[in-house]
């Protein structure tokens, strides 16, 4: 393969004439090139870069000496070129792994405040960063990419199996490793791997791998081929780290506004009945409420539910019998809110939800995280009409983002709304399994 670096700062590629890079290129497996940009300045300053078009702090690399530099370095018929951004795509082993496929590699070091977006569009066949955080240049980021690259070229690692077995090789972040000595500041190295036994031993080793990406990079877990065996360990591993929670959810009917923005009581629905209720069920929510403090509209309400939960209902839906024995009456928000606090031992958090634009919401993922490490009694809050009142929402703890989907229109029934925050919150993403 052939690497070819094009950068205003040649002296910054030492690191790549040492270790493996350096053994693969003195075998002939890779032969890495560093150019200076600057040798294709047309000028007798060599001017590399101009002030931007439109105002603005810093400066702009030129389009015309970094074109004719790429047009230079071209030997193969079709090579990738690369430029370095923290706009571009996140940099990880399979791309590594599909860069190790190529004839040639072109990588543009960007610089100041980016490259003129023409060159880009007209020579770029990947835009390529490391990670979202802002580096002087694209001089590190161009190291890295031949050095990960160069690691994955036949003959380029003394054992084969290395790279294969390394992080991200099936996946997963690589189990930890250990050598003499055996005790180490009275550390001691894990007794299966000094038994000598290779079947536990690579039992141990995969349980590790697993432990380790569910606890740092726990969504690489949906990209990784699993067994029947791994989701069994992912399952005890979540049950060992993960602080215990339960989740309820509440429909207010009360107090709830309307399109006028009014304070007012809703009817309930057998539709949101049964929908939320099944909803709840997928997710495992411990107890769904209907909130209804007019005890005409309560009565109605414990009429379907026995229907379901003793009459020819259980018999003719056991499924539908199951979700709806989640489901409970409560005359007002307080009185569910009490009922958790008996039942759980403190108070419940609250989190609101609302279709209106809003500051100082809080995101799926992170209200996520925050139940499953704080654990808890968590008790989500959805309103009928035209969304919560103001002082529901005053008194949450936490208000969840509205529900954005590819349109700006976000008029959700409540028992669709509810299923997408419900799977937000504790869907697959959220979950090794």
């Amino acid at each position: 393969m052939r690497i070819d670096i094009l950068t205003l700062f040649p002296a910054m590629f030492a690191p790549l004439n040492e270790s493996i890079v350096k053994r693969a290129a003195e075998k002939g497996i890779v032969s890495i090139g560093i150019t200076n940009i600057r040798d294709f300045a047309p000028d007798k300053h060599h001017i590399t870069d101009d002030r931007l078009y439109g105002g603005g702090a810093g400066m702009v690399m030129k389009p015309e000496p970094l074109y004719h530099a790429v047009t230079a370095a071209k030997s193969a018929e079709r090579p990738r070129v690369i430029f370095t951004s923290p706009q571009g795509r996140p940099f990880d082993q399979k791309l590594a792994g599909e860069l190790a496929k190529e004839e040639q590699l072109i990588i543009v070091c960007g610089h100041y405040e980016g490259v003129d977006e023409r060159v880009i569009e007209l020579m770029a066949t990947d835009v390529v960063s490391l990670g979202d955080f802002v580096l002087t240049g694209g001089e590190l980021p161009a190291m890295c990419i031949a050095d990960a690259v160069t690691r994955l070229l036949p003959g380029a690692l003394g054992d084969e199996m290395s790279s294969a077995e390394e992080s991200f090789g099936d996946g997963l972040l690589e189990y930890p490793h250990y050598t003499r000595p055996p005790v180490f500041m009275e550390k001691e190295v894990p007794e299966v791997l000094l038994s000598g036994d290779h079947a536990k031993i690579g039992k141990w080793r995969r349980r590790m791998a697993l432990a380790r990406t569910y606890e740092r990079r726990p969504e690489l877990l949906r990209q990784s081929g699993l067994t029947v065996d791994d989701l069994a360990c992912l399952e005890e591993l979540r049950r060992e780290r993960e602080q215990p929670y339960q989740v309820y959810l509440a429909l207010l009917h009360y107090p709830v506004l309307n399109k006028k923005g009014e304070t007012v009581n809703t009817s309930l629905t057998n539709l949101d009945l049964h929908d939320i209720a099944r909803a709840a069920a997928v997710y495992d929510v411990r107890r769904f409420y209907l909130v209804q403090p007019l005890e005409g509209q309560r009565d109605l309400m414990e009429r379907l539910l026995s229907y379901w939960r003793e009459g020819f209902g259980v018999k003719y839906n056991p499924q539908r019998s199951e979700a709806l024995r989640r489901a409970a009456l409560a005359g007002s928000l307080e009185e569910a809110e009490a009922e958790i606090t008996r039942e759980s031992g403190g108070p419940p958090v609250l989190v609101a939800t609302s279709a209106r634009v809003t500051t100082g919401f809080t995101g799926y993922e992170e209200m996520s995280k925050i139940m499953r490490e704080r654990g808890g009694a968590y008790l989500i809050l959805f309103g009928t009409g035209w969304g919560l009142a103001d002082a529901v929402m005053q008194k949450a703890d936490y208000t969840l983002r509205p529900v954005y989907g590819r349109s700006s229109y976000n008029h959700l029934s409540v028992r669709s709304a509810a299923s997408i925050v419900l799977d937000r919150l504790l869907g697959e993403k959220f979950s090794p399994l």
